[in-house]
């Protein structure tokens, strides 16, 4: 429920084409959110996501926005076909949470920059790989409070599992889907802003890189899909090297084997997927590099992102994100896959 009131707020799903969605909606219903609607183009997936939210009725688009039970419209549909959902969503009066990437181009993202500022409602995207991964939110919370001293480099590594056959043809297609920096990439622009507290106005890609590495034989449908990504970034007495693929081998034990190491001048802080003897991941874990030695931290903290996003909705703050932030991040990655040189280029 919206904090400080006892009516439920209402969800809206606009898009169920990536399992993403299930993540944003679970948040939101276990903050106490109630499902009301959902519209998509896959039936297979909103098939799944009727059984799993009876409550939600299954309707048209437009259906949804008009609405007026619906507060929070989530967007998980194509990525190049979010942003003129979100202006909808924004000029009806709703709050819109979007699956990354909130948009694939630079004139969209104008678009919904401008809906939300003359609308005053907010756009906000689940960056996942930090607001869902309590390893994560504790390891920005110790380098921005002086654990290891100044920040000075950020170092993240993000293979994902490709597993192509459970993949839609849009995935492969870079002009619905985005790209490998517009996509993963905008996950490692947050990371570094969130480590180094560093004004996005002060931001730098120095460069970036992205490319295939497979042969798809007579597929010509994934022809050309970028499969490895790089992404060189820069603010005041700070550095940051980011590297995305879907590379991870089928053998690791779930969607990706990433890594986080934070660099300060009195410490390290490093986070990592534990794989145990049984071959079976384990929690995501930090770990503390400092002038006493090598200790593991076990104040990990609860992942309160859509708490924090309904009580900003409520009173208008900025628990969950500054108003900026989603902004911020897109805008970066949408730069940084503008300038990407191909992989290998020398």
């Amino acid at each position: 429920m919206a904090a400080g009131t006892a009516t439920p707020v209402g969800i809206g799903v606009v898009g169920i084409e990536h399992l993403h969605v299930f993540e944003l909606v679970d948040g939101l219903v276990a903050a106490g959110c109630t499902p009301v609607a959902h519209a998509s183009a896959s039936d297979s997936l909103a098939d799944l996501y009727g059984t799993w939210q009876a409550s939600s009725e299954p309707v048209g688009a437009e259906a949804v926005l008009s609405d007026p039970r619906v507060d929070v419209v989530v967007l998980a549909g194509v990525p190049a076909d979010r942003a003129d959902v979100a202006v909808a969503a924004l000029e009806a009066g709703k709050d819109v949470l979007s699956a990354k990437p909130g948009v694939t181009t630079a004139a969209q993202l104008a678009r919904v920059r401008g809906a939300a500022t003359a609308s005053g409602r907010r756009w906000w995207v689940l960056f996942s790989e930090r607001y869902a991964n309590p390893a994560v939110l504790r390891a920005v919370e110790l380098a921005r409070t002086g654990a290891i001293g100044r920040v000075v480099h950020v170092e993240a590594s993000a293979p994902h599992r490709l597993s192509p056959d459970e993949r839609p043809a849009w995935f492969f297609d870079r002009e619905r889907a985005g790209g490998i920096v517009v996509d993963l990439g905008t996950h490692q622009v947050d990371h570094f802003l969130a480590a180094t507290g560093a004004d996005a106005a002060d931001v730098q890609v120095v460069a970036s890189a992205a490319g295939s590495t497979r042969d798809w034989g007579d597929d010509p449908a994934r022809a050309g899909f970028e499969d490895v990504g790089e992404l060189v970034l820069a603010a005041p007495g700070v550095r940051g090297h980011h590297r995305i693929d879907f590379l991870e081998p089928d053998g690791f034990p779930t969607w990706g084997d990433t890594r986080l190491v934070i660099t300060g001048t009195d410490g390290r802080l490093e986070v990592r997927i534990a794989v145990g003897d049984d071959g079976q991941h384990e929690p995501a874990a930090v770990w503390i590099t400092d002038h006493r030695g090598v200790h593991r931290d076990d104040e990990v903290p609860e992942a309160t992102w859509a708490r924090d996003l309904l009580a900003d909705r409520a009173d208008g703050g900025e628990r969950f994100m500054a108003r900026d932030h989603a902004f911020d991040v897109t805008a970066l990655a949408l730069q940084a896959a503008a300038a990407a040189s191909g992989w290998g280029t020398a």
